[in-house]
């Protein structure tokens, strides 16, 4: 008893000292979205790829510039020749002769017109980038989620763990109290041997709850791109929105919702695509002009040097005339993912909807789900404290202590992880109208 009694106080000594340790670092929720938009991996990725989007969305990609090439040529030979000539004329034989040829060229090439492709490129590019922009907003918001998700899970089992350290303690009281009673006699061995279940029991809860802090900090610090070390803990106040509406929040997803916006672009671009594939089937003009210069030099022959000079031109037209149907098949599949694009983007349209709506529903019963869950701490808290004082006074058994204990524990539980799913919801439910970013703080601007 002696023992188990030293051990007991030592864990309470333990539970004394866990919020000064942990309270040495606390982090907010707006540095952990900060963190996470700095270090998870995915989210940089996808930068890479928006930055990538950004730089080929230009006229000179797209082929809307002319193409200047300079080019340059020098050639040496020594070589055995031989040149027979007609009659009249005496042959030469020679070896080690001697040529020599350099030549340069400044040239420009110019499609002046392909069926409107070079523009059509050029708005496809521009909506590449406008989708890989779209994509890295898609991946923050589901990060973030994540983030939020985690960190008031975190904040839940710190909760979890005050709860869990508050009922040992209340569970160490008793056990001392009985097995004092019990050494003057006024209590049975029975009773305190109860007591000692209790105690353990709740002792074990206890660490459980420590345990489970643990791993969600870890969770969370690899989220936010951190070594799984769990040494901070979070804050444990919220504010929660209010003056929600649901049809003011569906009118804003329809305009603001990542998912809605991406399949809007999607269709622009399918629809851009079928232009570009009818384009192919315009005649094509094509300008080029140049500079060049050449001077060449021959030890052996009739002509024995040239040099020339100057400027040249030429437009070149062409007209597609018969491909074997190449082009009326990429037109007509082009005309069929545009199709499939527009399906796309009024079924994204009924999901978004749908979606803003489930969550207005899940996140309007959180909150009556909270209010109640309030009310039974509440309720729970009163009855235990009577129970405290009637068991204390010799007027209620053992057994009816610890069920108003146990009441006490999983209503101040269940009222907790109300508030953190309410919490949870809110935002959840911000993110489906298209308003996570603004409510953690962070402009489209800033998502580079």
């Amino acid at each position: 008893m002696n023992s188990w009694r030293k051990r007991s106080i030592d864990l309470l000594l333990l539970i004394g000292l866990a919020p000064t340790l942990a309270a040495q670092d606390t982090l907010l929720l707006a540095d952990a979205v900060s963190m996470a938009l700095a270090n998870e991996h995915g989210i940089r990725m996808a930068r890479n790829e928006a930055a990538i989007a950004e730089g080929l969305a230009t006229a000179g990609n797209a082929g809307l510039l002319p193409r200047i090439d300079a080019s340059g040529r020098g050639t040496y030979s020594n070589q055995y020749t031989r040149l027979d000539f007609v009659p009249g004329i005496p042959d030469v034989e020679r070896a080690g002769v001697e040529n020599t040829s350099l030549s340069g060229s400044l040239g420009l090439t110019y499609t002046l017109f392909d069926g409107m492709g070079n523009f059509l490129a050029y708005e496809r590019a521009k909506l590449d980038a406008d989708l890989s922009d779209l994509r890295l907003r898609a991946r923050v918001e589901l990060t973030l989620a994540q983030v939020v998700a985690f960190y008031y899970a975190l904040a839940g089992s710190h909760e979890d763990v005050a709860i869990s350290g508050r009922i040992l303690e209340i569970s160490q009281d008793r056990y001392k109290r009985l097995e004092d009673r019990a050494a003057l006699g006024g209590a049975g061995r029975l009773e305190v041997l109860n007591a000692l279940v209790d105690l353990r029991a709740d002792s074990v809860a206890y660490l459980l709850s420590r345990q489970r802090l643990e791993r969600t900090a870890n969770d969370l610090g690899v989220l936010l791109g951190r070594k799984p070390s769990g040494g901070f803990r979070v804050s444990r106040s919220m504010v929660f929105a209010v003056g929600l509406d649901q049809e003011r929040l569906v009118s804003e997803a329809l305009l603001r919702n990542v998912e809605l916006l991406g399949a809007t672009k999607a269709l622009q671009a399918a629809q851009v695509d079928e232009r570009r594939a009818k384009s192919v089937m315009w005649p094509r003009l094509d300008l080029n002009a140049g500079y060049g210069i050449t001077d060449q030099r021959n030890e052996v022959g009739v002509v024995l040097g040239t040099y020339n000079r100057g400027l040249n031109g030429g437009l070149t037209l062409s007209v597609p005339l018969f491909d074997g149907g190449k082009v009326r098949t990429q037109t007509e599949s082009a005309r069929l993912r545009a199709e499939n694009a527009s399906l796309a983007e009024e079924q994204a349209r009924l999901q978004v909807e749908r979606d803003v709506r489930n969550a207005y529903v899940s996140w309007a019963t959180q909150r009556e789900m909270l209010r109640i869950q309030e009310e039974a701490a509440r309720t729970a808290e009163v009855n235990f404290q009577r129970t405290s004082d009637l068991f204390y006074a010799g007027q209620l058994t053992g057994l009816q202590f610890r069920q108003a204990q146990l009441d006490l524990a999983n209503a101040e539980r269940q009222q907790v992880l109300a508030a953190f799913d309410t919490k949870v919801a809110e935002l959840q439910l911000l993110q489906a109208s298209g308003g996570l970013l603004p409510a953690v703080g962070i402009p489209d601007r800033d998502l580079r």
